[in-house]
């Protein structure tokens, strides 16, 4: 009593369930792989961002000590001739 059914006609939707599986998995791998380079990736940015931030501070700040040190000198220098005249 046969029913038509080969070995092979019967194992073939197995493989093709287990294919289907293994590319789900190394699909879901990759996107793993995405997510934490991404991550990787802004955090890397953050930190460059954080370092441009912290750069322009303190460039803005010898920037504003340079004016005050040029305003004093000039008050320094319209009172030594208010003196002198």
């Amino acid at each position: 009593m046969s029913t038509g059914l080969s070995a092979s006609t019967i194992e073939r939707p197995a493989i093709a369930v287990q294919e289907a599986s293994n590319m789900s998995v190394a699909l879901t791998n990759q996107v793993r792989m995405m997510e934490k380079m991404k991550s990787v990736y802004q955090a890397d940015q953050q930190v460059k961002l954080l370092n441009l931030q912290a750069e322009v501070e303190t460039l803005l700040q010898q920037l504003q000590n340079l004016k005050q040190q040029r305003l004093t000198e000039e008050d320094s220098e319209i009172s030594s001739q208010d003196q002198q005249g």
